[in-house]
């Protein structure tokens, strides 16, 4: 049997487009696909913080000499704004405040390291600085919602359920956000473009030039502008999350598309985002340390919409393009068992087959000419276990994106794929993360691509993840409630995390809490008749109805919400007739009876942005959404919520500055 990739051009090249426009039905927050896309193979960690590619962007020719340390820092939050973010802001906003007290008070240590103390105004009374206080921030926000992308899902006219004059965000684009408030004023510090910047007029400045935005000074009014970013992030965005892209689009991408165009089966991009490339040219310094900071609760649930011979928007529809029950084609019969058998291919490529029958036997109850039973194909998990399910994954490989944080190369959108739709990228462009003098506009076209190379180097870029992986699993002890984060996890971590290779679905050695699964996991002593505290990592198992996914951790929310008020439409998990109503989300009363109070909130594997995470290696920091201490337990508490992250994070960070 031939592979899918071979015949990637017929894949609904015959199929007419389904009529109508955006339906009710827009995917709710549930999982996301770990399987293979495109090209993907194990992803070997970077071994260290080198200056040259280690990600197969093309060879840069010798090591350079070690990087000019900074004192300069580019700070990028990618935050998912659906609903399953329900409980998630208020952890974030409370532990910005530690992230900035640190780079702007640097501890103090003495001759081995060891923290005794805190800076203040740039000195130590015992020990000396760990690094000098940066005085040069800029830090914006971009959001996992990038719209349908071809699709019916997801459109940019979208509102608010719970505020109807507001837009839902469905579609950032994957521009800097500036909403604040009731009404989501644009706040005046972060204008024009978007994001903050903390310059503030000490001696360090003096002779720089001013940043595009208001400049400020005072810590208090950088914590309260940036903590107001935050908060209206929104809840309502596109559940089908592009956590990686969002963040490629902004910072690497050399042309990022102004629009997808459908024409017939086959999507373009068209034209280019001038506000993209304004926003990049004044936010990222070319000799700046740059540290982006995911905070997802999912897997990403993105599709490459030039895939498939530029078929791959349609798996962002809500009923499949030319499917005669609306479901999607299903995968040939070795894809149940071995997504990486040969075999393993679309029944959509094989239809003419001899063995058709044999090798697309119809899923029942009512799956008929190759295609799934609609119940196998809903919506909101249709990014899950993709190439078993499908026989294809129309995503972007993971390699794509360890390329991007570590090549000084990449293509433009001219050279990702070959005819087929193949993820096959020729790296013809300077990386805008890695060079100078960064373009306004689009104007000439060839200005996008040959870009002047500047100071920065991989080992100045930092990856975090604010995921969905049980805090358990990455704790120094995780017996003990009080035990740290780890600095560095092993290689016997990374298998508990993700398994052997996640990306050929190869899940030997993986804890069980982060297997993606629509049905209760054999594994759990905790099914879902069990109480809802009998696991404490997730509570326990729950009844998904093949439309969700179990859970890899669950956490309190930081006050209960009533989900029948008005004010959580649309985000609450616990409302009447809500997917994950009566589940150890939800509050029960006193007879035991599930209320529509949402206590808790429920993180499912974030399986891609960790296995990116294990591809940079010590340019990465994964840390769980799921905090090991959901209350402050002293003043300063640093298990509380997501600080474990950020001083991972400056610690890796610190190696770059100036000491």
């Amino acid at each position: 049997m031939k592979r899918a990739s071979s015949l990637a051009l017929l894949f609904l090249a015959s199929l007419p487009v389904a009529c109508g426009g955006t339906t009710a039905s827009v995917p709710h927050d549930g999982g996301a696909s770990d399987a293979p896309s495109g090209a993907d193979v194990a992803i070997t960690p970077t071994p260290d913080a080198g200056g040259h590619d280690s990600s197969g962007g093309g060879d840069d020719g010798p090591t350079p000499p070690p990087p000019t340390p900074t004192s300069k820092l580019d700070i990028l939050f990618t935050v998912q704004n659906s609903g399953s973010m329900l409980g998630v802001g208020p952890y974030l906003q409370a532990s910005v405040k530690a992230m900035f007290d640190r780079l702007l008070d640097p501890n103090c240590v003495d001759a081995s390291g060891t923290v005794v103390g805190v800076s203040s105004s740039g000195a130590c009374s015992t020990g000396t600085l760990e690094f000098q206080p940066i005085a040069d921030i800029h830090i914006g926000i971009v959001t996992t919602s990038l719209g349908g992308r071809g699709g019916d899902q997801c459109p940019d006219t979208a509102t608010n359920p719970a505020a109807p004059e507001l837009s839902a965000h469905d579609d950032d684009h994957g521009e800097l956000i500036n909403r604040t408030g009731a009404t989501e004023t644009p706040l005046a510090d972060a204008s024009p473009s978007s994001f903050l910047a903390w310059f503030p007029s000490v001696p360090q400045n003096a002779g720089k030039p001013a940043p595009p935005v208001t400049a400020i000074g005072a810590e208090s009014q950088l914590v309260g502008d940036f903590t107001g970013l935050l908060a209206d992030t929104g809840l309502h965005g596109c559940g089908f999350t592009a956590p990686l892209e969002a963040w490629y689009r902004f910072l690497v991408q050399p042309d990022p598309y102004e629009t997808v165009a459908v024409n017939g089966s086959h999507a373009t991009y068209s034209g280019v985002d001038a506000t993209i490339l304004q926003q990049r040219h004044d936010f990222l310094r070319p000799d700046s340390a740059v540290a982006i900071v995911l905070v997802a609760i999912e897997n990403d649930r993105s599709a490459d919409p030039l895939s498939v011979g530029g078929q791959g928007w349609a798996f962002s529809n809500e009923n499949f393009p030319g499917s005669p029950n609306g479901a999607s084609p299903e995968g040939t019969t070795e894809c149940k068992t071995n997504p990486e058998d040969p075999s393993c291919t679309s029944c959509a490529f094989i239809s003419g087959d001899p063995n058709f029958a044999t090798e697309c036997p119809a899923d029942p109850p009512s799956g008929t000419d190759g295609y799934l039973d609609p119940s196998d194909d809903a919506l909101n998990v249709r990014f899950f276990h993709m190439k078993q399910r499908f026989g294809l994954d129309p995503q972007f490989p993971v390699s794509r994106y360890v390329t991007g944080l570590q090549s000084s190369m990449v293509p433009d959108s001219a050279h990702e794929h070959d005819a087929t739709g193949d993820y096959t990228p020729t790296p013809n462009c300077v990386n805008p993360l890695f060079a100078t003098g960064l373009p306004t506009s689009a104007t000439p076209a060839t200005g996008l691509c040959a870009l002047t190379p500047g100071p920065r180097q991989p080992s100045q870029v930092f990856f975090t993840v604010i995921g969905g992986v049980p805090h358990q699993l990455l704790q120094s002890n995780p017996s003990d409630p009080n035990s740290p984060q780890k600095a560095t996890l092993s290689a016997a971590d990374w298998t508990a995390i993700l398994g052997a290779n996640p990306l050929q679905y190869d899940f030997t050695g993986a804890d069980f809490h982060m297997l993606e699964s629509e049905t209760p996991r054999a594994e759990s002593a905790c099914p879902p008749t069990a109480a809802d505290n009998c696991d404490p990592i997730n509570g326990r198992e729950w009844t998904t109805n093949k439309g969700d996914l179990q859970y890899a951790c669950i956490f309190p929310l930081v006050a209960p919400l009533d989900c029948s008020q008005p004010a959580n439409l649309g985000a609450c998990a616990c409302a009447t007739g809500a997917l994950n109503a009566g589940t150890q989300l939800c509050q029960k009363d006193a007879s035991g009876t599930y209320t529509e109070t949402q206590i808790n909130a429920g993180a499912y594997p974030t399986i891609r942005a960790l296995a990116l995470a294990q591809g940079l290696g010590q340019q990465a920091v994964v840390s769980s959404l799921c905090p090991i201490h959901a209350t402050e337990v002293t003043p300063g508490d640093p298990l509380y919520a997501y600080r474990p992250a950020f001083t991972a994070l400056i610690d890796r960070v610190s190696t770059t500055l100036i000491k």
